[in-house]
């Protein structure tokens, strides 16, 4: 499998290309700047591409952008700290960007397993084929009698900017709660909350063992490991299964909602590689959850929402826009039902 490695700093470029010497991973080219990186990737090979988020000449979001306009590949944003550019690393994924990974004393034997353990998740979700990328088309016991709503979502490449439109387009104070899975490295998550929250004006928290849904908040995802409801009606991380390539999955997420949430709530599917949250969608849907995929034009790569929509999962196919007043729709229904 061949990697690009995009970085203006020369003692980076020479760190990642120790880390990935010798490996099942081989260095197709290197860069110094996002317009040297368009050229070399015209006549280059290379499945994954290491984008710095530090580029002077172009942000990564457009970097990004350009090179999937141009063919398939995957983009991993390389930060050096959790705190550096942290809008540019999520324009990045908004645009596209599979995963961010920290590089700092990217030499470290740790960091390497690090970086080796993206790229694979990246080959199992682009689908590597001889050496080709090519895209996979509450309380701890609810002491009320009347839980709050619960909103579920599910989103990867590009997921970022389609949560911000839906949160954004929910009522501020909205009677509901809301739980998210986005595929993002653990040590970003913070950074994600922040952004999401700043962005939509929706409380939104990590969530943490013990987390209960909540009226008005959004409580997001992570962990490496999976977030699941428990028999209680809170959430809990578990590292099982194990095998799968997207961590967290929604899938999980999903599978343990119908089992422990009493009411159905709504589920919501957007844009990914893959089909992580399909099935789960589809068990929700004969559940009697209203689920709700993002519909193709809309999305950055259409991957799970399109598997969703070949299983019959989804109730509904809207935009982002329409998602959000969708779901404030079925949060008044709810609150209507209970007058």
């Amino acid at each position: 499998m061949k990697v690009a490695v995009v970085v203006p700093e020369s003692l980076l470029r020479r760190a990642l290309s120790r880390a990935l010497n010798g490996g099942e991973y081989v260095i197709d080219w290197t860069a110094g700047t996002g317009a040297e990186a368009l050229h070399q990737f015209e006549n280059g090979d290379a499945d994954v591409l290491l984008v710095s988020a530090s580029l002077d000449d172009m942000s990564p979001a457009d970097l990004t952008r350009r090179l999937l306009a141009r063919r398939s590949c995957g983009v991993i944003v390389l930060a050096h700290d959790t705190s550096e550019g942290v809008s540019k690393v999520y324009d990045a994924m908004a645009a596209g960007a599979l995963d961010v990974l920290r590089v700092q004393a990217l030499g470290e034997r740790v960091s390497s397993e690090a970086l080796l353990s993206k790229l694979r998740t990246a080959s199992r979700m682009l689908g590597h084929t001889s050496g080709k990328m090519r895209s996979i088309q509450a309380g701890a016991l609810m002491a009320s009698a009347r839980p709050p709503a619960l909103i579920a979502i599910g989103a990867s490449t590009g997921g970022p900017q389609a949560l911000l439109t839906v949160l954004s387009g929910l009522p501020r104070n909205v009677s509901a709660s809301i739980v998210i899975v986005q595929h993002v490295d653990s040590e970003f998550s913070e950074g994600l909350a922040i952004w999401l929250q700043e962005g939509s004006g929706i409380r939104v928290e990590i969530a943490r063992p013990g987390s209960a849904p909540k009226s008005g908040v959004a409580l997001l995802a992570g962990s490496k490991d999976h977030l699941i409801m428990t028999a209680g009606g809170s959430f809990r991380y578990t590292p099982e299964p194990r095998a799968l390539a997207y961590r967290p999955s929604v899938d999980v997420l999903f599978q343990s909602l119908l089992q422990h949430w009493k009411t159905p709530g709504a589920a919501v599917l957007l844009t990914g590689m893959g089909r992580d949250g399909a099935e789960g969608l589809h068990k929700l849907r004969k559940g009697g959850w209203h689920t709700i995929a993002q519909e193709e034009s809309s999305c950055v790569v259409y991957g799970m929402p399109k598997a969703a929509v070949l299983l019959g999962a989804a109730s509904k196919v809207l935009a982002p826009p329409a998602i959000a007043a969708e779901l404030a729709a079925f949060v008044a229904r709810r609150q209507a039902l209970h007058v």
